[in-house]
C-alpha cells in the first residue's frame, strides 16, 4: 500500500486538511452514523459505476441489478465479485467514460502471486492516501513534519551504483530514506552513527528489514536507538520478530495492511489492536475456499475470512466487491477496543509470507520480488535460496525469447543482490510454482538462517 508522495500532490492543502479534519471525526462516531457514511458514499459509486463504466452497466443489467437496489452495506452481497483475472481481462471495459476527467494514475501490484495487475486511481485519491497514512501514524503521536526514517531498496538500485551511499534525507519534508541493501555486520557501525546523528523519531519498513535491522543492532553496545513508534507493513509481522524489535530499541511496533488498489486500509491502534478503516473503503470478510486453512492454529471463537474490498472514492477505476486474495482472522471476544474507535475489529493478518535473501557478502536483501515485477512478461514468478551464492528464479513467462528475458532477470536481480551471486533462471508452468499442499504461495523461499549475517 505504500506510496511515494510528490510536491505536486500537496497542491491543494485545504482538500488535504478537510479531509483529515473529516476523517478523525469518522473514528469516534457511533457504529450506525458510521455505517450511514459508508452508505451514502457506496450509493454514490455504485450509481456512478452503472452510468459511466461498461463493466458495469452490463455486468449489472446481465443480473437484473439497478443501482436503487442498493439500499443498505448487505445489499452488496447482490453484486458480483471482481477478481484480478477480470480486472486484467476486463481493463478497458472497467475505465470511466470521463476518464480524463478524475486525472488518473496508473499503478501495478507486485507480479510475483499470479501476475501483474494494473489498474487506474484518481489523482485527488493520493489526498486519501496521505490522510489515511496521517491519522494513522497520528493515532502514535506523529505530527506533520516529525523527523521519519524509512527502508528502501528501490531507490538504491543498482547497488553497484549506490554502494557507498547509506542514506538519503529531504530537509524539506524530514524523510530519510534508508538503503536497506547494504544491511550487514560490517555496516551497522555505520547505521548506527546516521540514525544516532539524524535521530529519526518514527522508522518504517518491511518487518523483515526491522528485523535485520534488530539483529544487527543487538550485536552493537549501548547502540542507543529508539524511536516513538516504529511502523511495518507490506509483509506478516510475526510475533517473535515484533516482541524482538520491540526490544532491542525498547520502542512499540505497529502494524498495518492494505494494498495500492485502495479498498482496504487495516492498521493497529496504541492498544495493539488492528482496526478496519471504515471510512476508507467498504470491506467484506467472506469464507475463503482454500484447501489450506485447515493448517492455521484457531483459538476458541476464531474464524478465518477472505478480504474483499469496494473502493468508496475512486471514480476513474472504482473497484468494487474486489477479491484482494488475503485472509484475516477474527475473534468473537473482541467486541470493542479500550481506544473507543468505532472501526471494526479484527484479530490479525495473513498476508505476503517472504523470505530474506542472504548474500555471499553477508548482506540481507528483502523484498526482492520487487525485481521481478520491473520486469515485462512475467506472469508469475518464485525466488528460492539454496545456499548464500547460489539462487534460482523459477518464472511463467509470455515471452518468445526466453534467453533474452533470462538475461534481463539476472541484471535486474543483481542490482538488488551484487555480481557476487549466481542466478539461475527456469521457466515452469503456473502450476509447478505453487506448492502442492495448495499453501498460500510465497515469492520467495530462502534455506539461509538470516542469523549467518551475525557471523
Amino acid at each position: 500500500m505504500g506510496l511515494d508522495f510528490r510536491f505536486r500532490d500537496f497542491a491543494y492543502p485545504l482538500a488535504i486538511f478537510n479531509k483529515k479534519r473529516q476523517f478523525d471525526k469518522h473514528q469516534y462516531l457511533s457504529l450506525e452514523a458510521l455505517e450511514q457514511y459508508q452508505l451514502s458514499r457506496l450509493k454514490e459509486i455504485i450509481a456512478h459505476a452503472y452510468a459511466a463504466i461498461p463493466y458495469y452497466r452490463k455486468s449489472f443489467d446481465s443480473m437484473g441489478i439497478c443501482p436503487s437496489d442498493i439500499q443498505s452495506l448487505s445489499d452488496t452481497a447482490f453484486l458480483p465479485f471482481l477478481s484480478k483475472d477480470i480486472l486484467k481481462v476486463s481493463f478497458s471495459e472497467l475505465c470511466a467514460r470521463d476518464l480524463k476527467r478524475f486525472k488518473p494514475l496508473e499503478l501495478h501490484t507486485s507480479g510475483t502471486t499470479g501476475g501483474q495487475v494494473k489498474f487506474l486511481v484518481d489523482k485527488s485519491s493520493n489526498i486519501l492516501e496521505f490522510v489515511y497514512y496521517w491519522r494513522f501514524w497520528g493515532w502514535h503521536r506523529y505530527r506533520l513534519g516529525d523527523k521519519f526514517a524509512e527502508f528502501s531498496a528501490q531507490h538504491f538500485t543498482p547497488i553497484e551504483k549506490n554502494s557507498d551511499k547509506f542514506f538519503e534525507f529531504n530537509p524539506v519534508t524530514n524523510r530519510m530514506l534508508i538503503n536497506s541493501l547494504l544491511l550487514s555486520v560490517t555496516n551497522i557501525n555505520k547505521y548506527v552513527s546516521i540514525f544516532k546523528a539524524h535521530k529519526p523519531l518514527f522508522l518504517k519498513g518491511l518487518p523483515s528489514n526491522l528485523y535485520v535491522f534488530a539483529l544487527l543492532c543487538n550485536e552493537v553496545k549501548h547502540h542507543g536507538i529508539s524511536f516513538k513508534a516504529i511502523f511495518s507493513q507490506g509483509e506478516n509481522l510475526f510475533p517473535n520478530q515484533k516482541k524482538f524489535i520491540e526490544q532491542v530499541f525498547s520502542s512499540p511496533v505497529f502494524d498495518s495492511y492494505g494494498h495500492l488498489e485502495r479498498t482496504v486500509a487495516i492498521s493497529q491502534c496504541p492498544y495493539g489492536n488492528y482496526h478496519i478503516h471504515s471510512d476508507y473503503s467498504l470491506v467484506e470478510l467472506i469464507k475463503p475456499k482454500n484447501d489450506f486453512l485447515s493448517s492455521i492454529p484457531l483459538k476458541k471463537g476464531q474464524s478465518i475470512f477472505e478480504v474483499v474490498g469496494t473502493s468508496l472514492h475512486n471514480y476513474c477505476m472504482p473497484l468494487v466487491r474486489y477479491k484482494t486474495g488475503d485472509l484475516v482472522i477474527t475473534d468473537s471476544a473482541q467486541k470493542c477496543c479500550p481506544c473507543k474507535r468505532s472501526f471494526p475489529l479484527i484479530n490479525s493478518v495473513i498476508g505476503r509470507d517472504s523470505d530474506i535473501i542472504i548474500t555471499p557478502d553477508k548482506r540481507a536483501v528483502t523484498a526482492l520480488y520487487v525485481a521481478l515485477d520491473r520486469l515485462p512478461g512475467i506472469t508469475c514468478g518464485q525466488i528460492i535460496q539454496e545456499s548464500p551464492s547460489m539462487l534460482e528464479i523459477r518464472i511463467s513467462c509470455s515471452s518468445d525469447n526466453i534467453s533474452q528475458l533470462q538475461n534481463l532477470i539476472k541484471k535486474e536481480v543483481s542490482s538488488f543482490t551484487g555480481d557476487s551471486m549466481s542466478i539461475k533462471v527456469k521457466r515452469c508452468s503456473p502450476e509447478e510454482l505453487y506448492t502442492a499442499d495448495g499453501r498460500k504461495f510465497k515469492s520467495i523461499i530462502s534455506h539461509v538462517d538470516p542469523s549467518v549475517i551475525l557471523s
